[in-house]
């Protein structure tokens, strides 16, 4: 199958697509994408295109076929559905692959320079990808139920579902931290800087139940965290199956290439994150590195997880009884890398012209979409679970422009509240906003038998502040 022939005309082609078969410096990277190609089968007749016009979910297919390969599996392609069929040492099970996309009229990721990062935080990255990775999730869920489950080659076998987000530019930045949640509705460890021993200390965890789409439309997550998706044993996912990886597996690239990024260190003394900045000559990096299995702990038809074990995947998974998350990662496994081409000489200006060309055409002055800002209805105390020391049963409430934090000493079974004059959606902003200097926080000096009391007297603090200052704090 060649991938590389075009069958549509220049105008039709993705950005990806372009720059890699005219460009004239990806002729190691289409190798490698060649070899990715060994042996598969365009079932519908329409992958060629595909991977031309769209690019982005055909390449996640054509990885994801590489990869059962390198993990020694079987790989059936004889049916026209799901994508893939294997057969490995430790039994038969179905892959589907997916992708999430941008919503319709919001920048494509591949629109996008690095002074976008100013205007974009973390979380804003995280809030579009939960829901996008949510939608795919959900949709795929929908199709196994109406049609997969139906064929005799799916039946009573593990069903994993392969995804990764495309659905926005920078998208890499996240790891799994999306997925985490859209899965087992878990955020991310609380910690606090150790500065004399250089040291980061886990003091908690945060959880997260719900993204919000729009303003009084809240989605909930964890759809692992019960049994409403036991269809599904597991979910496969590598936020680094990008071109980056590509560049990195290419022998005798043609350009200069920076790759930045961190790897696990996991060993009997040592847990924590190793860093690097190397150049390509120096760079190292397996076709397997970065991927994750998530399990689904009410499968129907668990996943054996022993062809993953002992590689360069980490495993997610969570446990019914203590309600945990829990995270199993290998010494060296990949957290984080992006790379910084440098394009110079002859070949750099065809690249950089090209990669002008194509934007120029496609992108001209259009104006996208963005989703709209987070609001809380006022004076609601939602429930945000986590914990941190003692405190648990967290509850977090916006009043007055503040935000109020509700807690349970789970040692004497009593609660307190502390409030910061900022707006936050999270513990972890909550915490920052608590350190930072320039925010003022007050607290309660008592406690009480019931959450509904410490909000209401924390309230009547903030009320009586207002009230004695004219409205000013």
């Amino acid at each position: 199958m060649n991938i590389f022939t075009p069958v549509v005309p220049d105008a039709e082609q993705h950005q990806h697509f372009r720059l890699i078969a005219q460009s004239g410096l990806y002729e190691p990277e289409i190798e490698v994408l060649k070899n990715w190609a060994d042996r598969f089968v365009d079932r519908d007749g329409k992958f060629i295109k595909e991977f031309q016009t769209t690019f982005n979910s055909s390449f996640w297919e054509l990885y994801l076929f590489a990869c059962f390969k390198e993990l020694g599996c079987s790989v059936n392609l004889s049916h026209a559905t799901p994508d893939f069929i294997l057969t490995s040492s430790y039994g038969e099970f179905i892959a589907e692959a997916t992708t999430s996309n941008q919503p319709q009229g919001f920048r494509p990721e591949w629109d996008k320079d690095l002074s976008m990062l100013d205007e974009i935080t973390i979380d804003e990255i995280l809030r579009l990808s939960t829901l996008r990775l949510l939608q795919s999730i959900t949709e795929k869920h929908k199709k196994y139920v109406s049609k997969y489950s139906q064929l005799n080659h799916v039946k009573n076998k593990p069903f994993i579902l392969c995804v990764t987000p495309f659905d926005q530019p920078f998208f890499f930045l996240q790891d799994s931290l999306a997925l985490v949640r859209v899965l087992y509705a878990y955020d991310q460890p609380l910690i606090i800087q150790d500065t004399q021993k250089n040291e980061i200390i886990i003091i908690g965890e945060s959880r997260k139940y719900q993204v919000q789409k729009k303003p009084g439309v809240d989605i909930s997550l964890g759809l692992f965290t019960n049994p409403n998706m036991s269809d599904i044993s597991a979910v496969m996912f590598n936020n680094r199956a990008t071109l980056c990886k590509v560049r990195a597996i290419a022998e005798g690239g043609k350009y200069p290439v920076i790759f930045s990024g961190s790897r696990a260190i996991e060993s009997e003394n040592e847990t924590g994150v190793e860093r690097f900045s190397l150049e390509r000559a120096e760079y190292k990096e397996t076709l397997i590195d970065g991927c994750q299995i998530l399990l689904n702990p009410f499968a129907k038809h668990p996943l054996n997880t022993k062809i993953f074990e002992e590689r360069e995947i980490a495993i997610h998974n969570y446990d019914i009884a203590t309600d945990r998350y829990q995270l199993q990662v290998p010494n060296g496994f990949l957290y984080q890398r992006v790379c910084m081409p440098i394009y110079c000489g002859d070949y750099g200006e065809k690249a950089i012209e090209t990669i002008k060309k194509y934007k120029n055409s496609t992108s001209g002055t259009k104006i996208y979409e963005d989703l709209p800002s987070e609001k809380w209805s006022e004076d609601q105390l939602i429930y945000i679970g986590g914990q941190i020391g003692p405190f648990s049963k967290n509850h977090m409430a916006h009043y007055r422009g503040w935000t109020i934090l509700v807690s349970l000493d789970s040692i004497d079974e009593d609660w307190s509240a502390l409030a910061v004059n900022k707006l936050c959606y999270s513990h972890p902003q909550f915490m920052v906003a608590n350190e930072d200097q320039n925010n003022i926080a007050i607290g309660l000096s008592e406690w009480f038998p019931t959450k509904e009391d410490a909000y209401a007297t924390i309230k009547s603090k903030l009320d009586n502040i207002f009230e004695n200052n004219n409205g000013n704090i």
